[in-house]
């Protein structure tokens, strides 16, 4: 990002890769983690760790045994057997070896038949092909185009309730299903984001509420606020006026509004990381849906 340092940048990408983790449904990787902290493999993991940690029932997540010389790394291993999600010969080589503890295998009903000769117990879960979520993947876009300025006032506060301004960056992230090994090409994405950001650039933001009148040309804008009482003539051409308080937030909220129709079909989550100044800001993201 422009005027971050390479530590920040870091950190910001790190954030998004993370939040971005959040966001993906279905087949995609996602991050799972249980009470004690263990990094788990899928939801299926996620699922029985939070029923063992429900019961009082002590595990090890992926703690490899042996069996003479070879390794088998169980999903979960308690004091009275094991629990598998994959691995339906380590399945069978447990049983073998170890006679006197229970193994359970953990699996999706289309496999359950396939595993049915192995002879331990099956714990299955039926997929409805209707509703299975396809795989999406996310990508962003750090350009340095992406900035603008703007002057605001939040009445209510010490600080900011004079008309001062900002620089700010923003970063883009859109969530959705490839196409031909692509979400969306970063050459249209760009011209769209460049044409949001320009509605926006050297704009004053004002809360709606705030304006006293208005003309053809020209917006009222008058309030009280610890700094005093302000009455202000500002031309219609550089006024923004928001619905809500003219805040961090509600600016990425406004950025992500302007992007969201203009998104191809493709297109099912959007992000908008925007920076006030170099080290805040805020992020919003949400999903789009679309009426045929």
């Amino acid at each position: 990002m422009a005027n971050l340092s390479v530590k920040q940048d870091n950190l910001i990408l790190a954030s998004i890769q993370e939040r971005a983790r959040r966001a993906l449904q279905g087949k995609a990787k996602r991050a799972y983690i249980d009470a004690k902290g263990n990094l788990l493999s899928s939801a299926f993991d996620l699922a029985i760790a939070s029923i063992l940690n429900f019961a009082n029932i002590a595990y090890f997540y992926r703690k490899p045994v042996f069996i003479g010389k070879k390794q088998l790394v169980p999903t979960f291993t308690m004091e009275g057997g094991f629990i598998m999600t994959e691995g339906a010969k380590d399945v069978a080589e447990l049983r073998r070896a170890f006679p006197t503890k229970k193994v359970l295998h953990v699996t999706r009903a289309k496999k359950a038949s396939a595993l049915a000769e192995i002879g331990a117990p099956i714990a299955n879960f039926e997929v409805d092909k209707e509703t299975d979520v396809q795989k999406l993947e996310s990508i962003f876009m750090d350009d340095p185009s992406f900035a603008f300025d703007y002057s605001h006032i939040l009445p209510w506060t010490k600080k900011c309730s004079v008309l001062h301004g900002h620089t700010s960056s923003v970063i883009i992230e859109l969530i959705g299903q490839p196409k031909r090994g692509m979400i969306v090409d970063f050459g249209d994405v760009k011209r769209v984001v460049k044409e949001a950001l320009g509605q926006m650039d050297h704009k004053l933001f004002i809360s709606r509420k705030y304006m006293a009148g208005e003309d053809s040309k020209s917006c009222r804008i008058r309030f009280a606020g610890p700094s005093g009482e302000f009455d202000l003539k500002v031309p219609k051409a550089s006024t923004f006026l928001m619905e809500g308080e003219a805040t961090i937030e509600n600016l990425a909220d406004s950025v992500l509004k302007l992007l969201a129709p203009k998104m191809p079909k493709q297109v099912q989550g959007i992000g908008v990381y925007i920076y006030e100044g170099l080290n805040k800001g805020s992020h919003v993201m949400a999903s789009l849906s679309r009426r045929k």
